[in-house]
């Protein structure tokens, strides 16, 4: 009968919570929309997101961290503003589905011969200074080191090529294209390219915070985070970003909304932190790290959030392994409430912005959800078309019953 009882309750709250998901879906699809240019560093894409996230916060009401919802500061990243066009033997390659390019490659445009990878005697004999080198993944150090003294390298892919952002703070004049070899009708002979560049030495950027203070505890610290900054445009084409990683942010508005109620009140306070520049390099959390608000002793947990957005399979929990306390906190209530399917426990690992505060002595853990129903991963297909949702409502209560846990 208890069971049964509890049940009902649960069913019953995620009726209820199916309501909320509107606002879920309307935060989701501002975020991914071309307003936002993929809140990245073209078209203030990155700006933008913030001042519509802090405006959420606001309504919401949650106390500002030293007088703002912002934490300014800034980094060096490049950009690819204008259109970048890549033809191959004259056949015209669609960027971000065909091809992509290295992201610290600075303007260049022109026609030049390509060579394939291994080179022979005579070929390494000649001067390569306007040739391009195709190879594939075996020689994978050329599209970090221009060894063969060449234009540039051509790598490339047996699927559609991710982009990254992620080095982007220093530029060089060797140029990389990762190309979907099955976009190509024969070898490569030749090719020809046009694009241009914006290098930001000192771009100004934010994180975003808010604050609930707790009513029985209001010194000691939770913190929620998740990165909302995406790959933003290359060239005209934008990278919504939509599980990578509106998905999280929408979650941490989620929590921040329902914590921020005066029912809801936590017993200990909640900080809630968005951070940008995590695709260059985990460059926000690094920044908030080494300039916390707070007395790193007081806070008891990080929870970082990144891509949630499916969890047909459950979740997996990073650094799990060094907080058996936390995952077993998690791991007893998911088996009372029966949220998700199972989960997962990992060791360390620096892939997500709870790595910087972890690195610090703070206790982190990075939360994802697995699942196949939604694989599109730095390519323009991750929209919120694509977006399943599947456990978003059960990971929300998840994480809710662990702040609320006595």
């Amino acid at each position: 009968m208890r069971n049964a009882l509890l049940l009902l309750l649960i069913v019953s709250f995620l009726s209820g919570y199916a309501q909320k998901m509107k606002e879920v879906n309307k935060n989701l699809q501002k975020l991914t929309s071309h307003f936002f240019a993929g809140r990245g560093y073209v078209k203030a894409g990155d700006t933008k997101a913030a001042k519509y996230i802090s405006k959420k916060f606001h309504e919401y009401g949650l106390e500002k961290i030293e007088n703002s919802y912002n934490q300014p500061y800034t980094f060096a990243v490049n950009t690819y503003p204008k259109k970048v066009k890549l033809s191959v033997n004259g056949l015209k390659l669609i960027p971000g589905n065909d091809f992509v390019i290295k992201s610290n490659t600075i303007a260049a445009s022109g026609t030049f011969p390509c060579l394939y990878l291994p080179l022979s005697d005579a070929e390494k004999e000649q001067n390569l200074s306007e040739y391009f080198l195709v190879g594939n993944k075996e020689y994978k150090e050329l599209s970090k080191e221009n060894l063969f003294s060449a234009k540039g390298f051509i790598f490339l892919k047996e699927n559609q090529p991710i982009w990254s952002v992620y080095g982007s703070s220093d530029t060089t004049k060797y140029i990389v294209f990762y190309i979907d070899e099955s976009s190509l009708t024969d070898s490569i002979k030749e090719i020809q390219f046009e694009f241009e560049n914006k290098y930001y030495p000192n771009y100004k950027t934010q994180n975003i915070w808010g604050f609930v203070k707790g009513k029985s505890y209001p010194d000691s610290l939770i913190i929620i985070s998740a990165h909302y900054d995406h790959l933003g445009m290359m060239g005209n084409i934008i990278y919504p970003g939509a599980n990578d990683n509106a998905s999280g942010t929408a979650m941490l508005m989620e929590l921040a909304n329902y914590f921020s109620q005066k029912e809801n009140q936590p017993e200990i306070s909640v900080m809630f932190t968005l951070f940008s520049g995590e695709e260059a390099g985990l460059k926000g959390s690094k920044y908030m790290a080494s300039h916390f608000p707070f007395d790193k002793e007081k806070v008891q947990l990080l929870i970082n959030l990144d891509m949630v957005a499916t969890g047909s399979e459950g979740i997996t929990i990073v650094n799990g392994k060094q907080f058996p306390e936390v995952f077993e906190a998690f791991e007893t209530i998911n088996k009372k409430n029966d949220y998700l399917p199972n989960i997962k426990v990992r060791g360390e690992s620096c892939n997500s912005d709870h790595c910087p505060f972890y690195e610090k002595g703070i206790p982190a853990i990075f939360i994802y959800t697995r699942g196949p129903e939604a694989t599109a991963y730095h390519i323009p297909q991750d929209n919120y078309q694509s977006l399943p949702l599947t456990k978003f409502s059960e990971l929300f209560l998840l994480v809710r019953d662990f702040i609320e846990r006595d």
